[in-house]
C-alpha cells in the first residue's frame, strides 16, 4: 500500500462532489480568548489505488478537536478508518507542494524557521483510503484569533475552503457547495461582516447560486454552490 501526503503529484484524488458547512461561534464574547469556527466537510472522491494518505488541514485548531474519517467503508470499517488531526511533525519538506497548491510562494517557506512558523498554523492526519469511491468526513474546531489594525480597530478573520485544496477535480467542474452562519443572540450579533471570493486551484469563481446575508432567527448565513473551488475569506467584528 502506498502511503503519500496530500499535495504530492503522485496522489490522484478526483473530487466528485462535496459540501462544508461552517458554524462561528462568538465564543471570544462568552469568557474565551477568541471565536471558534466549528466545520465540517464531507465530500466524494474517486481514488485509483488502496494508500495511506496524509491529510493537511489548513487550519489552527483547537486541540484534540479534528477528526478525519472514511464514512463510506461500511460500519465495522470505520473504526479502522478515523484519524485525528494533530500538529505537523518530523521532516517538513513533504508539506511544501501542499504549501505551493494554496498558492503560497516558494520565498515564503525556503527557511526551515519559516517553514516551521507555517506548520504550526496547519493540522495532518493518516487515514487508510480503500480503491475506488470513497466518502471522506472532516469535522475541525478552527481558532478564529482577534486582529487589531493600525487604527486600532479590533477584527476576526478566518478563510473557508471548498474543497480543501489539492484535489483534482474530476471533468474539471463539480458541485461544491459552502454554507457559513454566524450564530447570534439578543446581546451578541456579529457586525459587518464581508467576505472575499478568490480561486487560486481553478478557472474563475462565479457561484451558480448564492444567498448572502440572509436572517435565520437570531443568526445570519451565507450560502454558495460552485463548480470551481474558491477560497472564502470572512472578516467580522462585534
Amino acid at each position: 500500500m502506498s502511503k503519500t501526503t496530500l499535495g504530492d503529484s503522485a496522489l490522484n484524488l478526483q473530487i466528485l462532489k462535496q459540501h462544508t458547512t461552517v458554524v462561528v461561534e462568538p465564543t471570544s464574547q462568552m469568557g474565551g480568548t477568541y471565536d471558534s469556527a466549528e466545520i465540517t466537510t464531507v465530500f466524494t472522491v474517486n481514488n485509483d489505488q488502496e494508500c495511506e494518505v496524509e491529510f493537511i488541514l489548513p487550519y489552527s485548531t483547537v486541540k484534540f478537536s479534528a477528526s478525519i474519517a472514511v464514512i463510506s467503508a461500511g460500519e465495522q470499517a470505520y473504526s479502522e478508518r478515523i484519524a485525528q488531526a494533530g500538529c505537523i511533525k518530523g521532516d517538513l519538506s513533504r508539506i511544501k507542494p501542499y504549501l505551493q497548491k494554496i498558492g503560497l510562494s516558494e520565498d515564503q517557506y525556503d527557511t526551515n524557521k519559516e517553514l516551521k512558523s507555517i506548520a504550526k498554523q496547519f493540522r495532518a492526519g493518516k487515514l487508510k483510503l480503500p480503491q475506488g469511491t470513497v466518502t471522506i468526513k472532516v469535522q475541525l474546531s478552527a481558532v478564529i484569533d482577534e486582529i487589531t489594525d493600525e487604527d486600532g480597530a479590533r477584527r476576526y478573520s478566518f478563510k473557508a475552503y471548498s474543497p480543501l485544496p489539492a484535489f483534482n477535480m474530476a471533468g474539471g467542474r463539480v458541485p461544491l457547495t459552502l454554507t457559513a452562519l454566524f450564530k447570534g443572540d439578543e446581546i451578541i450579533k456579529p457586525q459587518d461582516i464581508t467576505y472575499n471570493i478568490t480561486n487560486p486551484f481553478g478557472d474563475g469563481a462565479n457561484p451558480v447560486m448564492e444567498l448572502l446575508n440572509q436572517q435565520l432567527g437570531e443568526d445570519i448565513t451565507f450560502f454558495w454552490k460552485w463548480q470551481t473551488d474558491p477560497v472564502v475569506e470572512f472578516t467580522y467584528r462585534y
